[in-house]
Formats: structure tokens, C-alpha cells, sequence
């Protein structure tokens, strides 16, 4: 998904204005207020491990990523943080932790209801009794907008420049995601582009998953426009008379 261009992905959020800071402390906050002293924590689909920089000042992090040019970026700011490669359809970790989280949306990418169900599914596995499990969505179906707008951002570093042109166009629940970009450097100039294809999974699909996956859910507020912000916990085993 990001293969090509991993390397100026946290360029361009930082140019953008993301505030990985921020989101964090909020995440933590949420956290803690449904799952008191939660110290261990999973982030599925970490990407570059923007927001595992922060988390980790509070838990025990791990982080799952599918793309492995993903990983290696995060790997560079997080050389002693467990970072492994695995699909949130299937994830089998031999662990289980306080708190998972999977943000940015990245949920989106499944394709089919029977996909979101599996991932939230496994997900839900590795929560210990009590745990939080964080999600958040993408798009809901009523909030899309569709538009033949381009959206541009620009960003540079010592090293590069980049400007990256976006179009997304909508195809029933199907949302398609071109992204163009332009990498300058000494040596010359870059064209790479990235396909996205992320789903518009109505609210109730979601809580039905967190439902069959035996969690509590809540919505809550989400720090995008135009999504919605998953809360799950996991029920205490009641002691047995």
C-alpha cells in the first residue's frame, strides 16, 4: 500500500499538521478511563509507528504493520520496540495485552463485512479480560463527499521535496484512493503513486463485529471529520459460585 513511498510518509503528516502527540495523550486518556492501570498495549497496523513514539511513554508497546516498507521506516525510530509483520484478518500473537489499538482508519482497508468481523475478531483475542480494544473507522457511507477536487500537500526536508496530489472517487461502498507523488532530490525527480482501496462500512457493521466478538462497545469521538471512533472492552470473568 505504501511500499513506494513509506519513506516520505511522515513527512507529509507532519506537514499536513498530524499531531500524533496529541492523538496519543487522548487515546491514553481513553484508555485509562475504561481500563484503569493498563500498562501493555498493541497497535495493529502501526505504519511508522507515529503514535507507538508516544504511547510508549505510558505502556509496553508492540506493533503489527502488513507492509514491511512500513515497518523498516518504524524500525528506525523505534529500534527497541517489538515490530512485526502480520495481517489484523489473522493476527496470532503469543500475547495478550491490556490495550489494542488500530487507528488512522486503518480498518478500512478490509474489504467485506465477513473481513471486518475476522479482524476485529482477532483483535479482540488478544485482550486480556478487561481490556480496551481502540478502532477507528473509516468514512461513514452518509458523511462521504464526493468531489473532482484534487487535495495537494507539500513538504520538504534537508533532503527532499515532495508534493503529493490526491483524487479519491467513491464505487458503491468502495472508496478509491489515487495518490501522485512528486520526490525531489539531488539526483532527480521521482513520479510514485500509491492505490488505496478502503470500504465505507456503515456504524451498525462495526458495532455488530465488536458485538460477535463478545466486547462492550461504545462510539466515541473521533479526532477526523466524518468518522466515528470505536470503544470495545472486554468483559471480567465472573467468578464462579
Amino acid at each position: 500500500m505504501f511500499g513506494l513511498t513509506a519513506h516520505v510518509y511522515d513527512l507529509i503528516y507532519e506537514a499536513s499538521g498530524k499531531d500524533y502527540a496529541a492523538e496519543s495523550s487522548e487515546i491514553h486518556a481513553l484508555i485509562q478511563q475504561h481500563n484503569p492501570g493498563a500498562r501493555t498495549l498493541l497497535d495493529v497496523a502501526c505504519g511508522t509507528g507515529g503514535h507507538l513514539r508516544h504511547l510508549r511513554r505510558w505502556y509496553d508497546v508492540t506493533g503489527v504493520d502488513l507492509d514491511p516498507a512500513m515497518l523498516r521506516e518504524a524500525r528506525k525510530h523505534l529500534p527497541d520496540i517489538r515490530l512485526a509483520e502480520g495481517d489484523m484478518r489473522n493476527l496470532r500473537l503469543r500475547a495478550a495485552f491490556d490495550a489494542v489499538t488500530c487507528l488512522f482508519s486503518s480498518v478500512g482497508y478490509m474489504q467485506v463485512t465477513r473481513e471486518l468481523d475476522a479482524a476485529i475478531g482477532a483483535m479482540a483475542k488478544h485482550l486480556e479480560p478487561g481490556g480496551v480494544l481502540v478502532v477507528d473507522g473509516w468514512v461513514r457511507p452518509d458523511a462521504w463527499r464526493d468531489g473532482d477536487t484534487p487535495h495537494v500537500e507539500v513538504a520538504s526536508s534537508d533532503e527532499l521535496q515532495v508534493v503529493r496530489v490526491g483524487r479519491a472517487r467513491r464505487d458503491g461502498t468502495t472508496t478509491r484512493l489515487e495518490m501522485h507523488h512528486l520526490i525531489a532530490t539531488r539526483d532527480g525527480i521521482e513520479h510514485l503513486v500509491d492505490h488505496h482501496e478502503l470500504t465505507l462500512f456503515a456504524p451498525e457493521q462495526y458495532e455488530a463485529a465488536f458485538h460477535a466478538a463478545g466486547l462492550v462497545v461504545e462510539v466515541v469521538g473521533s479526532p477526523m471529520e466524518g468518522r466515528d471512533r470505536y470503544l470495545g472492552v472486554r468483559p471480567r470473568e465472573v467468578p464462579t459460585p
